[in-house]
């Protein structure tokens, strides 16, 4: 299959999630046989397996804020019509109807809704409002809407498709632990994911019990707090892997996920995870099947009963590699291919046949 992938940004050049999705799902694609070009605003990198149509991108930082929306905009001026598929990750509401466009598949890597009611600023309360209004509208102008979790369908009426986000699991894998008690936190300092409130734990509830443990942050900015909190920031994504495998526990104690992949990639390394009981916690953690689910007061207790208890961390981490396998990339991408292929035949038996023209000899 001809298969255009879309989204505003790679990896190279932003830590969003849905950009590392829609990335991964493109090189794995690609190695099983397809043609993908991807279409963004950023530039190609040593990590692309597929073909980059870069778009021009916004100029300056004021516009870089109406990313999104010109990202739209820059699409609706791509022919498609060479392609067999597009599949849009986010920002495809102007991309042209007509008899030439290709199936188009728009997956929705969780609700704007959500978002705005789980954000802190003013601004991007709005900001996510005005993007779930654009979130209806890309849905009309998909022929299928898929989304990563039961929750996102719930929000997202429709959603039609439930295909879970993937996890790379020659890079997350099992290895040996640190030494000492050890803590993981990947994600932001405010906002949803609650880093500093985290450190805040971490200093009044875990250090007085463990005074060796440490506190490993991969996030935006260093967290505050006592002893024993150790800022990384943003790391590569060979130390990334390196750090959930040596963690004792991982804990991402988000209001809000779509989803959650950084609770997958934990399963993935063997290492046990303790999360606050938001929708996308609870589907991939199944209700607490798979790791911790707690409540703000119980963290600090969760995190310290992991630390000390090594039979029951042991236990976490062989059921969580069990479950990883549900979401290895090749899973993900077979779900998509038949969705590919029933649209595209689809698509076929709705187009009227070519008019026989005799040709006079």
């Amino acid at each position: 299959m001809k298969i255009a992938l879309t989204h505003a940004d790679l990896p190279n050049e932003t830590k969003g999630g849905v950009a590392h999705q829609a990335h991964a799902l493109g090189n794995v694609l690609a190695g099983r046989g397809h043609d993908v070009t991807f279409f963004t605003f950023s530039p190609a990198w040593d990590e692309c397996r597929y073909q980059v149509r870069q778009l021009t991108p916004p100029r300056g930082r004021g516009l870089k804020r109406f990313g999104s929306f010109l990202f739209a905009r820059a699409l609706a001026g791509v022919d498609f019509s060479g392609f067999d598929m597009i599949h849009v990750n986010g920002d495809g509401y102007l991309i042209r109807r007509g008899p030439g466009r290709p199936p188009l598949l728009r997956t929705f890597y969780g609700s704007a809704r959500d978002e705005a009611k789980s954000a802190v600023r003013l601004r991007r309360r709005v900001y996510q409002n005005v993007l779930s209004l654009l979130e209806a509208r890309d849905a009309r102008n998909a022929d299928l809407c898929v989304g990563i979790s039961a929750a996102t369908q719930a929000r997202i009426p429709a959603v039609s498709q439930i295909i879970s986000c993937g996890v790379d699991l020659s890079r997350f894998r099992l290895g040996l632990k640190s030494a000492h008690p050890s803590v993981l936190f990947v994600g932001t300092a405010g906002g949803r994911k609650r880093g500093q409130f985290l450190a805040d734990v971490f200093t009044h509830a875990v250090r007085p019990r463990f005074p060796d443990a440490e506190l490993w942050t991969v996030a935006d900015r260093p967290l505050m707090g006592g002893g024993g909190i150790v800022n990384h920031g943003r790391v590569s994504f060979e130390m990334l892997g390196d750090l959930y495998r040596r963690a004792w526990v991982f804990c991402l104690p988000s209001t809000y996920e779509g989803f959650g992949v950084p609770y997958i990639e934990a399963l993935a390394s063997g290492t046990s995870v303790v999360a606050s009981p938001n929708a996308g916690a609870r589907e991939v953690l199944q209700n607490g099947a798979w790791g911790s689910l707690a409540e703000d007061a119980d963290l600090g207790k969760s995190i310290v009963r992991l630390l000390g208890n090594p039979d029951e961390r042991s236990t976490w981490e062989t059921r969580g590699l069990e479950r990883a396998g549900d979401f290895a990339w090749d899973r993900v991408a077979a779900q998509y291919e038949r969705l590919y292929t029933d649209l595209i035949r689809a698509k076929n038996r709705a187009e009227p046949a070519a008019p026989f023209v005799e040709v006079a000899g």
